[in-house]
């Protein structure tokens, strides 16, 4: 007779308690990688703090000239280390859910914890960076764009997006096999005025998942936004060639204009990709 049991899944909260979520309860002989914890809608939680901010503004959202989006962990890395390295602080967290087979340190800021936090700028408070370092359901993107922005006045905002694909998402005459990757391209929405500082995304590749419904939210609301998309070949999930490809967003707009030049850059994204290799090598 087959046992029944309940599969349990740590979930970071935003004020950095562990809760244990137990998932639908499955067969002891089911294939562990069919196992899926059933994924509620994503929600915001937003900090006391802020929330008191908002009440007394108007629509109760927070002016916002800039947001920067990083989805997924190379993403994450370089904007945590090159964009974000400045003075911020956390004012929200968007929560959609793991995976059971998602790996947690579980100290719930280490840069392979599968979390999503939004962050304020200390020094311009209408700058805010988003660092999505999970996986998003695709059924899930929408509703998780729409809580993105839910307290956010962004009608204004210059809105920078940064993804990561393997090569074998990308279509080209040139074989990929002969292509300098990791590779970076560009997409903006028609309100963007400036020039993406990479070539732009040829036809007929499409971004799926998050990146693509965040850009999607952008154009239909006649947002100022682009999105740099980095295709590697890496095996792992992150590595050194991968993160530092990002490196000429510094110089794009808006990014060069709210950053402070991080001098032990180079060195942190090292660490980053040693960590991700470690920890990629014990859930082998």
């Amino acid at each position: 007779m087959r046992r029944k049991r309940d599969l349990q899944v740590i979930m970071a909260t935003f004020y950095g308690e562990v809760l244990p979520v137990f998932s639908r309860a499955v067969d002891d002989d089911e294939d562990e990688d069919e196992l899926v914890s059933e994924l509620g809608d994503p929600f915001i939680h937003w900090s006391s703090r802020t929330q008191n901010i908002m009440l007394h503004l108007p629509n109760n959202k927070l002016e916002c000239n800039v947001l920067i989006v990083a989805i997924g962990p190379a993403a994450v890395g370089f904007t945590d280390t090159c964009i974000k390295h400045g003075d911020y602080h956390m004012v929200a967290g968007i929560f959609s859910g793991l995976r059971d087979s998602d790996p947690q340190t579980l100290m719930q800021n280490a840069p392979t914890d599968k979390t999503c936090y939004i962050y304020r700028s200390n020094e311009d408070a209408s700058t805010f960076v988003c660092l999505c370092n999970m996986e998003v359901a695709t059924e899930q993107c929408f509703a998780w764009v729409n809580q993105l922005f839910s307290g956010l006045d962004a009608s204004d905002a210059y809105v920078v997006v940064l993804n990561t694909l393997p090569t074998s998402h990308f279509t080209s005459e040139v074989p990929t096999s002969d292509l300098p990757v990791p590779l970076l391209r560009g997409l903006k929405t028609n309100k963007f005025a400036g020039t993406p500082l990479c070539p732009v995304l040829e036809q007929p590749n499409l971004i799926p998942g998050l990146a693509a419904q965040v850009m999607t939210y952008c154009q239909a609301h006649s947002m100022k936004a682009v999105l740099y998309q980095c295709y590697t070949n890496a095996r792992r999930s992150v590595d050194l060639a991968t993160l530092k490809a990002f490196m000429p967003i510094l110089e794009s707009t808006p990014v060069r204009d709210i950053i402070r030049k991080n001098p032990d850059a180079v060195e942190r994204l090292r660490d980053i990709a040693e960590l991700h290799e470690v920890q990629d090598t014990l859930y082998i």
